[in-house]
């Protein structure tokens, strides 16, 4: 629940029911104002009663909805952050629970699970390309003109968010057990996307804008998470020119909770430019538009990627992949790389990055001795003598 004031002067009250957002308009002036105060104050007091502060207590027969809609509750006083909370709200509301959330948690069935994966696989992937009083909902087709569907991926993790939800139950004795332990969820089918080449990163920042560029160099120089996490929440006092190194405040992803990254000779040079550029700005951060903080370039990146020509599938963290594995590929110390990367653990590192350079794994098989002890090398081609000499006869019967 909120009191905001809009841009054009009217007073708003905002708020959530079942994960719905819901706004209230009351006019310009201080009427307006008091008049939004005080529906503030009378809906606090009837979700008092209602869906995110209401008492659960243990009942065999509670719907999975009271459930999901606690267990949100508890993740937004927690420590999960605001994105993260945004995404399971939205997939709580326009997915998992007009599905499941009437029915009786204690009585949800593997049978019941596998009915939900495979009505998931079966629905076209959609978009709204209209507004909001206009919306166009549009089906995404492949490059080859077929209906795109739903990923394995993307039903294993409501999967995995449902059975969060439950076990959470459980451990705070709203559930005697989970009704689903152990189901099985499809196989992820994510995409193995290349990160952007040398070349590629050229042509986008060419046709970048200014906060774009900012943007991109700083992901590919540093290796951090291109978001609000950590790339948007970067300020003038985090970057130390005397050490020549930026301190970045990590996701919380259980990594490590800082780091502090030395800065490339290039970036050091253009942060010193931008910071002079910035002189006489009230915005403290690195990144922003207009002079105002910014949370996503989204719009700047499709556009600056459809102006260098890229058509591939490319996205604003492959720019931290491509940081991280050109590092590697360069026999660069996994732990090094690890902790600039924010990774708790060098085997997080491996696991995601590594298989991605060809090169990499092309010098390590150089390493390896040869087999062939009597053997004369043309080429790519090993020719043993044995053969060689059995070669010969043959080649000499043809000729008798």
């Amino acid at each position: 629940m909120s009191v905001r004031r809009l841009k054009d002067g009217r007073w708003t009250c905002y708020y959530r029911i079942s994960c719905k957002q819901k706004t209230e308009y009351f006019g310009r002036g201080l009427e307006a104002q008091k008049n939004a105060e005080i529906r503030d104050e009378e809906i606090k007091t009837q979700l008092g009663t209602l869906s995110y502060n209401r008492h659960v207590t243990m009942d065999q027969g509670t719907i999975f909805e009271t459930l999901a809609l606690e267990y949100l509750n508890v993740k937004h006083q927690t420590d999960m952050t605001k994105s993260s909370v945004n995404a399971l709200e939205y997939k709580l509301s326009a997915v998992i629970l007009p599905e499941l959330g009437h029915l009786q948690a204690s009585t949800i069935t593997h049978k019941r699970l596998d009915e939900y994966v495979s009505t998931r696989l079966s629905k076209p992937r959609t978009v709204n390309r209209g507004t909001k009083k206009r919306p166009v909902i549009k089906t995404l087709k492949n490059s080859d003109g077929t209906i795109r569907y739903i990923s394995r991926s993307t039903v294993h993790r409501e999967l995995c968010d449902i059975q969060a939800i439950l076990n959470w139950a459980v451990s705070r004795q709203y559930l005697l057990a989970n009704p689903v332990i152990g189901h099985k969820k499809p196989k992820k089918d994510d995409d193995i996307i290349k990160p952007p080449s040398i070349q590629e990163t050229r042509s986008i920042l060419k046709e970048a804008a200014p906060h774009l560029i900012r943007a991109l160099k700083i992901s590919f120089f540093t290796g951090l998470r291109p978001g609000s996490t950590e790339l948007f929440r970067l300020t003038w006092e985090d970057v130390d020119f005397e050490e020549r190194t930026i301190f970045i405040i990590s996701a919380k992803k259980d990594g490590i909770p800082f780091r502090v990254v030395p800065l490339h000779d290039e970036l050091l040079s253009d942060l010193r430019r931008w910071y002079k550029d910035d002189q006489g700005k009230t915005a403290r951060q690195i990144i922003t538009f207009k002079d105002k903080p910014i949370k996503t370039v989204k719009t700047a990146f499709k556009a600056a990627k459809r102006r260098a020509g890229i058509t591939r599938r490319m996205r604003m963290y492959d720019f931290r992949h491509a940081a991280i594995t050109n590092m590697l590929a360069a026999d660069g110390d996994l732990k090094s790389i690890s902790e600039i990367a924010g990774h708790s653990r060098t085997d997080t590192t491996t696991k995601i990055y590594q298989h991605t350079s060809t090169k990499l794994l092309r010098r390590q098989i150089e390493k390896l001795p040869g087999l062939a002890e009597h053997g004369n090398y043309q080429g790519d081609k090993i020719i043993d003598f044995q053969t060689q000499k059995l070669h010969k006869k043959s080649h000499g019967k043809n000729r008798k």
